[in-house]
């Protein structure tokens, strides 16, 4: 072998071993920094269309059943006698739920909706025997529970009923059990001033809006508030401000400072965007968030208004997630921050700094 090839060989096995040994001291590259502001707080492919709290634990409403965790930083069970969808919970004191399904078969009204109640966070049901519909057996669309009566109130397709906690014997307040309408959705219980407002769909994609006084029996409707197809899902009345109520919904927000008098739509005719929810945070700002029912894969718009919802501010974080339809919402304090909760369309929940929204 002559020199020059020895010479040849010795440098090729060198750069072999420098190539697969390296200095021990070389440092790996920095790991790219995490931008995101969104954080996964449920990570199921779900749709969770009802999100509440009861003390530090969190429950939430699905379409495939209801979902249940201890606290914020606890793994999430499933707490459901059915893997149909949560039409609506009820919280009537720690750990006593009454909730609300769909039917195996939607079309099967041969019995009263399905209705469970547990007093023990969701770890056991029992079903309960009620007449809710009366012989028409009329779905529940939602629940909610009145802390100044220790009533219960339900929705069904134009019906808005009343009973006792144990959701056996239902008095028909408004509407009818046989009425013919997309249904309603949105159930607001004004304890205080002794309201009840509620609001759906009519027969002819129609939105509207009612509000029943309990104390004369009373209601009083309004209709066309938005451009048809509309319909009311959920709202809030202002709690420092009673004569201030805001509703959404298909199609945008109606606003009002005078208790119903006269509305605003400083979200109207909006291409028939739905807004599911208002939330109030405790410095005055609302907040609620965009929802498309066309496709799953959709942007992810937060929207914030500091000045009782006349004005808003649209937050747009749609390169942080594809599917950024928003079902439900829910504020959560941390120990130092506030987080907003977004139950989404086909992408569990997830969650966002109210400081990293621009308002």
């Amino acid at each position: 072998m002559t020199t020059q090839l020895r010479l040849s060989l010795l440098l090729a096995v060198s750069f072999v071993l420098a190539g697969c040994g390296g200095d021990s001291t070389d440092e790996k590259p920095d790991t790219p920094p995490i931008t995101g502001k969104l954080e996964t707080i449920f990570a199921n492919q779900v749709t969770v269309e009802f999100l509440a709290q009861d003390g530090e634990s969190q429950l939430a409403g699905t379409t495939s059943g209801l979902y249940w965790r201890a606290h914020p930083d606890a793994q999430w069970q499933l707490r459901s006698p059915t893997n149909t969808a949560v039409k609506g919970v009820a919280i009537i004191a720690p750990s006593y739920y009454v909730a609300a399904f769909e039917r195996d078969d939607i079309a099967d009204d041969s019995a009263p909706s399905p209705l469970y109640h547990s007093q023990d966070a969701g770890e056991t049901w029992t079903q309960i025997d009620h007449n809710f519909g009366g012989e028409f057996h009329d779905a529940i669309r939602n629940l909610a529970y009145d802390t100044g009566t220790d009533q219960l109130y339900a929705v069904g397709s134009t019906s808005l009923a009343v009973t006792d906690v144990t959701a056996t014997n239902w008095t028909l307040l408004h509407g009818e059990w046989d009425g013919f309408a997309t249904g309603l959705r949105l159930l607001y219980v004004d304890s205080p001033r002794q309201q009840v407002w509620f609001g759906g769909q009519g027969a002819v994609e129609n939105g509207y809006l009612v509000r029943y006084d309990r104390s004369s029996g009373t209601v009083q409707e309004w209709h066309e508030l938005l451009p048809a197809p509309a319909t009311f899902i959920g709202g809030l009345v202002h709690p420092l401000t009673p004569s201030t109520v805001l509703f959404s919904g298909e199609g945008g927000i109606v606003l009002s400072t005078d208790s119903g008098k006269q509305w605003q739509t400083p979200m109207g005719d909006v291409d028939h965007t739905f807004y599911w929810d208002v939330v109030l945070a405790d410095d005055g700002t609302l907040y609620t968030a965009q929802y498309d029912k066309l496709s799953a894969e959709q942007p992810l718009i937060v929207e914030c208004s500091t000045d009782n919802g006349e004005t808003w501010v649209e937050n747009d974080l749609s390169d942080e997630t594809s599917r950024g339809g928003v079902k439900s919402l829910m504020l959560v304090p941390r120990a130092s921050e506030t987080m907003l909760y977004l139950g989404l369309w086909d992408n569990g929940i997830k969650a966002i700094a109210l400081t990293d929204l621009s308002c």
